[in-house]
C-alpha cells in the first residue's frame, strides 16, 4: 500500500513538473516603422497613456517619429475601444465575417509572426472583452488594442505601424469591417 502512495506521488510530481507553463501575456511590443525604425514599448506604458495620458520616456520618443497626422491616428487606433459584450465576442469570433477581418490583420504583426497569429488572436479577443473582475482584460467603457494585448499569449509583440495606421485611416466602422456582422 505504501508503495502503492509513494509510486502515485512521484507519477504525479514528474506529470506537474512536465506540464507546459501558461502562456504569458505581451509585455512589450516592437513598433516597426521600416526595416531600420523600431522602437519597443512595455504595454503597461501603453496602458498608462491610454487611461490617463501619461506618456512615458520611450513612447514620446517613438510620437516623436511620427508625423502629426500619423500621431494623432496611432493615438486613435491605441484608444479605440468596443463597447461590445462577452457573450456576442463569443458569437461572433468564429462568424465568417470576423474571420474575414481577422486575416486582414495579421499583416498588423509583421508577416513572420502571420501563421500564428489568428488563433492566438482569436482568444486574445475573447478574453479582452471579459471583465477585469471576472477574470479578463475589458475595462467599463469596452475593450481595445491594448486590451488584446495584455490578454496575447506572447511575451513580445512585432506591430507594423504603418498597417496599422492604414487601418485607422479606413476608419472605425466596425459594422463595415466585418460585413454587418455586428448585426446579427
Amino acid at each position: 500500500m505504501r508503495m502503492k502512495s509513494w509510486v502515485w506521488g512521484w507519477g504525479f510530481l514528474i506529470v506537474s513538473l512536465g506540464m507546459a507553463q501558461p502562456a504569458q501575456a505581451a509585455r512589450s511590443v516592437n513598433f516597426w516603422f521600416n526595416i531600420l525604425e523600431v522602437a519597443n514599448i512595455s504595454v503597461p506604458d501603453l496602458r498608462r497613456f491610454v487611461d490617463k495620458n501619461e506618456v512615458s520616456p520611450r513612447l514620446q520618443r517613438t510620437l516623436r517619429l511620427l508625423p502629426e497626422k500619423d500621431r494623432q491616428g496611432f493615438e486613435q487606433v491605441l484608444r479605440f475601444k468596443l463597447p461590445l459584450d462577452t457573450r456576442r465576442v463569443v458569437r461572433l469570433v468564429d462568424s465568417p465575417a470576423v474571420e474575414a477581418a481577422l486575416r486582414q490583420i495579421p499583416p498588423l504583426f509583421l508577416p513572420n509572426q502571420s501563421p500564428s497569429v489568428l488563433p492566438g488572436m482569436k482568444g486574445a479577443i475573447i478574453l479582452a472583452s471579459v471583465p477585469r473582475d471576472r477574470g479578463g482584460f475589458r475595462d467599463r467603457d469596452g475593450f481595445g488594442l491594448v486590451n488584446i494585448l495584455e490578454a496575447y499569449p506572447a511575451a513580445e509583440m512585432n506591430m507594423d505601424i504603418p498597417a496599422m495606421l492604414r487601418l485607422g485611416q479606413q476608419g472605425f466602422d466596425i459594422q463595415k469591417l466585418l460585413g454587418g456582422g455586428l448585426g446579427r
